[in-house]
């Protein structure tokens, strides 16, 4: 016996077979396809696994809710969903099939994707940065597609991230996407969607969006794939809202430091400070600074060599803020960095990650941040290039609040012996050094 919609009009919007009400949703019955069981229900749709007949092939079928069926608003958001992504083809957009109406019920088919979610996968923590850049490029190559094809999708979440038997990453649920090439309206409505755990700071103020929107909700996912959380956490909507509008981009761990340039970009408040598209954040990714399997490669030929050299330094670098003392602002920090270098090189892959954590600690701290702190375990064949490193630091691009505050160095050598005791005061154009031996 075939399902029918009550009158359209009616304020029950209750679907009934035979003029009784239908309790039982998988009594639904779409031509072509066998409903076998229920993989899930968000606030739009249920979404079932189903066999497709003419293919013999196990599909998904998303329907959408029937009382929101009887709306036409809802029903012409659900069919844009399914031609928006019926006429996206890419590796990393989960293809759909067929799209259809049925006595009243709005359904579109997909593939059946049986690797699970990313938010499942995040559960259990953090992933391993191989994983995690591995998943960054597969959904930036996705993002980059679809802006191309001048669609914005506008929930990009974990939740929204699924995985083939493979192990490829699928971008799913493009039912608030909009094609701003041809619904301009679309852009410019009032309307808040999306996840406020991952949507931009212009999505939080109802403004007009850009392919840079998703990648800001992209850097979010991409900081809690390599953090084990998201970037911020707040207790509603409306203090989630402030936390991206307002807080500053949070910092990764020290060993995962070497991403946080990257984050800082995707995070950025401002759209014109993101990267222009997914391919231009793939290349970011291409340039990283090497990681800490960098060093783990035979170094000593980079080593000065000499009588009595003493064993080759394992490279290392911490960083740890301290309290100086209060004022009427609340707390005074202090910056505290420590490394270990062998050679000059394996220096160098460290500053990268110092000018990082010092620009997201002044962002962070601003007036509040009084003094830097570097101490440097060094072969002492390479102090003298390392002094003159951090001398210039302050003349580097991006650090220049450190001209106006107290800088504190101490060079050791590997033996542990002393080579050199820096210190200048806050004065920009100071060049007095404080030495001791």
């Amino acid at each position: 016996m075939p399902c029918t919609v009550n009158n359209p009009n009616s304020s029950t919007g209750i679907l009934r077979r035979s003029g009784r009400p239908i309790k039982n949703i998988m009594a639904i019955s779409i031509p072509g396809y066998r409903l076998t069981s229920r993989l899930g229900k968000g606030g739009m749709s249920h979404v079932f696994l189903a066999t497709q007949h003419s293919f013999e092939r196990q599909v998904a079928i998303k329907i959408l809710t029937p009382t929101l069926a009887l709306e036409p608003r809802f029903a012409e958001r659900f069919m844009q969903e399914a031609r928006t992504v019926a006429s996206l083809n890419h590796p990393h957009i989960v293809p759909v099939y067929d799209v259809g109406e049925h006595q009243g019920y709005y359904y579109l088919t997909m593939e059946h994707v049986t690797g699970g979610s990313l938010k499942q996968r995040l559960a259990d923590g953090a992933l391993d940065e191989s994983n995690a850049q591995n998943i960054l490029r597969q959904l930036a190559g996705a993002l980059n597609y679809a802006g191309e094809h001048g669609f914005i999708h506008r929930d990009v979440k974990p939740d929204n991230v699924l995985f083939r038997a493979d192990g490829s990453a699928l971008l799913v649920d493009f039912g608030i996407a909009s094609n701003v090439l041809r619904d301009t309206s679309v852009t410019q409505s009032n309307a808040i969607m999306g996840t406020p755990k991952y949507m931009s700071p212009e999505q939080h103020r109802s403004q007009p969006l850009t392919p840079q929107s998703d990648l800001y909700s992209l850097g979010c996912v991409f900081y809690e794939m390599l953090a084990g959380k998201p970037p911020f956490s707040a207790p509603d909507a409306r203090s989630m809202s402030l936390a991206h509008l307002r807080d500053p981009v949070p910092l990764l761990p020290v060993a995962l430091r070497r991403y946080q340039p990257l984050i800082r970009q995707l995070l950025a408040k401002d759209p014109a400070d993101r990267p222009e598209s997914g391919s231009a954040l793939i290349a970011q990714l291409d340039n990283l600074e090497p990681g800490p399997g960098h060093y783990s490669a035979d170094r000593s030929r980079y080593r000065p060599q000499e009588q009595g050299t003493t064993t080759p330094l394992a490279p290392r670098l911490r960083l740890k803020e301290s309290k100086l003392g209060l004022s009427w602002r609340g707390n005074l920090y202090q910056y505290d960095i420590y490394l270990v270098a062998d050679d000059f090189e394996q220096f160098q892959a460290h500053f990268p990650v110092m000018r990082s954590a010092l620009m997201d600690w002044f962002q962070q701290r601003g007036a509040r941040g009084k003094a830097v702190s570097i101490k440097a375990t060094l072969h002492p064949w390479i102090s003298g290039r390392v002094k003159q490193y951090l001398k210039e630091l302050r003349r580097t691009e991006g650090l220049e609040f450190l001209a106006r505050i107290p800088m504190a160095i101490n060079l050791v050598g590997s033996d542990g012996d002393p080579i050199e005791k820096l210190a200048w005061g806050p004065m920009e154009n100071s060049t007095t050094d404080t030495q001791q031996p």
